[in-house]
């Protein structure tokens, strides 16, 4: 029996990648309409291990909540999910009454640094924060191949969020960054070296100068080009350090995916309406901007991009050393960073889009995760209040899936509902 769903698993996972195959970079600006839930008279094929009844249900992509929603879990994976009377209960699996809880995707960080660290994975899953991208290895003398195998072991283990790595972010000699590059055809081998060590996206930096420090070199345009070529040659995406508005404009122009902070100095209406033409991502990271005396001008431009429909995904900049002994670079729920993105102007279901749906996608895992739809991970931050009343509410954790595996269980009262279904 578990051969033959296994096989049934394996074909439909394989006939849906061979109808919808998924490109580099896919637009996901605005919400996408209601997913398809399992109709009630539908058999479930795969064998459930846990049902979340009772569950007040914000998906991720931006649609209105679901009242009464049933989350059926198989494994590591979703299967069913939406209204009550549209899903199916399976006979015989533990079903657990959330009694009105707020189901959303797990949370993910897409801008941290210092995460090859047990501890600090352990932090960010148990505050809902299910998958961080690591932004650049920084304070760290161990080589490259031995940090993704120490992610690798990590990712076996649900008790810890799942780490995506950009590896060293590169540079030119004497600039910004940890790996240099010196022509363009190095730069192709150093993207190639990057992800031959199993590093999941590539990071490059373009900058001329911080916290005193003024005149670093930058990439020529045919190594700029380079590297992004090298990566999309290899299905990855490229993701751009810039703190200048000229240098967001070289970077969009180029042609990466998303953008690594945003300018605190003028931009252009121009250059946010081309961000927008070609689904280009920002992760603005204000907690940073704020710490270097920039927030102001990082606030007004996030507002005016968030409102011309830039995709906005979540990071804030964190580092174990707080930088510029600035204390609210928060480990676990990045609350600073998203009462900032707030008081730009973001509502609340727009910055858990930028935490769910939109950083998935920076992460090259949109078909994985940041959504709660069947077929998809079952990462899962369960609320005891409702964040798109209260931001607050991200803090009031009940509970915590990551993989399918429960890694912070509700107190006694909240869990009062676990049964085992005997229908």
């Amino acid at each position: 029996m578990k051969i033959t769903l296994a096989l049934c698993w394996i074909i439909s996972t394989l006939l849906s990648a061979c109808a919808s195959p998924t490109p580099l970079s896919t637009p996901t600006s605005t919400p996408t309409s209601p997913p398809t839930f399992t109709p009630a008279s539908t058999t479930i094929p795969i064998q459930a291990t846990l049902v979340l009844t009772n569950a007040t249900l914000i998906d991720g992509t931006g649609a209105d909540p679901i009242p009464d929603a049933v989350v059926v879990i198989a494994d590591e994976r979703i299967i069913a999910v939406g209204p009550r009377a549209q899903v199916e209960i399976p006979a015989g699996v533990q079903v657990i009454d959330l009694e009105g809880a707020f189901v959303l995707p797990g949370f993910i960080n897409a801008h941290v640094h210092n995460a090859y660290d047990a501890g600090r994975l352990e932090a960010w899953a148990q505050a809902g924060v299910t998958t961080v991208r690591d932004e650049g290895i920084i304070f760290s003398s161990a080589q490259l191949a031995d940090l993704i195998a120490l992610r690798d072991q990590w990712a076996a283990l649900p008790e810890y969020a799942r780490l995506v790595s950009t590896g060293y972010m590169l540079t030119v000699p004497g600039g910004y960054g940890q790996l240099a590059v010196t022509s363009a055809e190095d730069a192709r081998n150093q993207v190639n070296m990057e992800l031959d060590a199993g590093v999941d996206l590539i990071k490059l930096a373009i900058e001329t100068g911080y916290a005193g420090t003024i005149n670093l070199p930058n990439f020529t345009r045919e190594e700029l080009a380079a590297i992004i070529a090298a990566a999309h040659a290899r299905g990855r995406l490229v993701t751009a350090h810039v703190t200048q508005a000229q240098y967001l404009q070289q970077v969009v122009t180029a042609g990466v995916d998303d953008a690594a902070h945003i300018p605190a100095d003028y931009i252009t209406g121009g250059l946010i309406r081309e961000m927008v033409e070609q689904d280009i991502y920002l992760v603005p990271t204000l907690t940073v901007l704020e710490a270097y005396g920039g927030l102001s001008g990082a606030t007004y431009n996030l507002g005016r991009m968030a409102e011309a429909g830039v995709s906005i995904a979540l990071g804030n900049d964190y580092t174990f050393i707080p930088q510029n002994n600035f204390d609210h670079f928060d480990l676990g729920m990045p609350m600073h960073e998203i009462t900032r993105m707030s008081e730009a102007g973001m509502t609340p279901m727009q910055i858990i889009v930028a935490a769910t749906r939109n950083a998935a996608h920076v992460c090259g895992l949109e078909q994985e995760l940041g959504t709660l739809e069947a077929g998809k991970l079952a990462d899962m931050l369960i609320l005891s209040a409702d964040p798109l009343q209260d931001l607050a509410a991200l803090t009031q954790v009940q509970m915590v899936i990551h993989s399918g595996v429960i890694i912070r269980p509700g107190t006694p009262d909240s869990l009062r509902g676990f049964e085992l279904n005997s229908l």
